[in-house]
């Protein structure tokens, strides 16, 4: 029987996102928001850096870097303070993208920004050998994007909650059905007393 193995020494602590890989790559970190709500607030989000392109320097990347972005006129690239770590996954088409709005502006229309790592993806062997997050442009103003209305599924449930509040305790599910059951019989008897009173006279 395999055993899965322990975390390693480089997720310090982070718990494992999704499974194993089949080459026994495991992914460790936080979970962020859906990547369309990062899109909408003018954040793009990206999953990770594109395999072939990462370099020896992603080794030392930890969940919590801040990693330098650049556009280089066809890709963006990715840079720790040890030197270039890799090029993100994004197509150059994504700079003329709008974002749920016709004529909007594109998240992806930046040169500059900083990637927030947010996972990390370790080999079997215990080395970092890629990670993700996302991306704040140097130039994002936060006013200038409305809320998308695609909620993550943490706020999602938070409104849930707040609009639906549970029973509190020893409180019925539907009072106005008990109230209802409860004055309905009274109410008869009231009436068929009078009546059989009448009978009576």
């Amino acid at each position: 029987m395999t055993q899965t193995p322990g975390p390693p020494a480089a997720a310090d602590g982070h718990p494992q996102l999704g499974s194993v890989h089949k080459n026994g790559d495991r992914r460790f970190g936080v979970s962020g928001l859906l990547a369309s709500v990062y899109a909408g607030r003018g954040t793009p989000q990206a999953s990770n850096l594109y395999r072939s392109t990462v370099t020896e320097h992603v080794r030392d990347v930890r969940v919590g870097d801040a990693l330098s972005v650049r556009w280089d006129g066809s890709h963006w690239w990715a840079t720790s303070p040890a030197g270039a770590v890799g090029r993100l996954t994004w197509s150059k088409s994504l700079r003329e993208e709008t974002a749920y709005a016709p004529g909007g502006p594109s998240p992806f229309d930046f040169n500059d920004g900083t990637l927030h790592v947010q996972s990390i993806t370790i080999s079997a062997a215990g080395e970092v050998v890629n990670c993700g997050g996302y991306v704040v442009p140097d130039d994002y103003v936060p006013s200038d994007w409305p809320m998308t209305p695609m909620l993550d599924p943490a706020e999602r449930e938070l409104t849930v909650t707040v609009r639906f509040p549970a029973p509190a305790s020893g409180e019925s599910a539907a009072p106005e059905a008990s109230t209802e059951t409860e004055t309905r019989p009274s109410w008869l008897r009231r009436l068929l007393g009078r009546e059989r009173e009448g009978e009576q006279r």
